[in-house]
């Protein structure tokens, strides 16, 4: 029995647990920000490793920001950051966040979140996923112009309009000049 006992403790001392985590942090946690109706204005996060395996972050966002904001990169490699964690984080890495207002006639709060999610990098063999997220609040000022009402569309389509009305007047020019006339006439039955 004692034989028994010894071969199981030590196989049981001989087998080496491995565990992984996956945690991923987000600086700032919350941005707060007023911009006018249609400006462009970037905004910077810095993403860290908080878990102890390399992971893959994916960019996102949320809420009223979906189809507003866009990423640089959207996608980023990151390894863990050393012990113990403090800020700023030694590993991690900047992702550029550009927001797009939307055309506004009113004063508009819109809001949603910054979301980090991180993977095990490809080739791990470990699995799991994790997800951080700051808030992210942007007041929208009504524009000072009444062109900034316009959206590129209808900019593209004013100008296509006066580029046609100044093709007619040059036609009509050059017709006069050459004596030839222009006229809608009904024929009578």
């Amino acid at each position: 029995m004692n034989k028994i006992l010894l071969i199981v403790g030590m196989f049981l001392i001989s087998i080496s647990l491995v565990s992984a985590s996956i945690g991923v942090g987000i600086s700032p946690s919350k941005v707060s920000d007023q911009v006018v109706s249609k400006q462009e204005k970037n905004y910077t996060f810095t993403i860290y490793n908080t878990g102890d395996i390399p992971v893959l972050i994916k960019m996102s966002a949320s809420d009223e920001l979906e189809g507003k904001v866009k990423f640089y990169p959207e996608e980023l490699s990151i390894i863990p950051e050393p012990e113990p964690h403090r800020l700023p984080p030694v590993n991690g890495k900047d992702v550029i966040v550009t927001v797009k207002a939307p055309v506004s006639r009113d004063l508009k709060k819109i809001t949603g979140h910054i979301v980090a999610t991180a993977g095990a990098a490809p080739g791990s063999s470990f699995g799991g996923s994790g997800a951080v997220a700051s808030r992210f609040e942007l007041q929208i000022s009504p524009p000072k112009h009444f062109w900034d009402y316009m959206t590129d569309k209808q900019i593209i389509l004013v100008n296509l309009l006066i580029l046609l009305v100044i093709i007619i007047f040059i036609v009509r020019w050059l017709m006069k000049k050459k004596g030839i006339h222009f006229a809608l006439v009904k024929e009578e039955e």
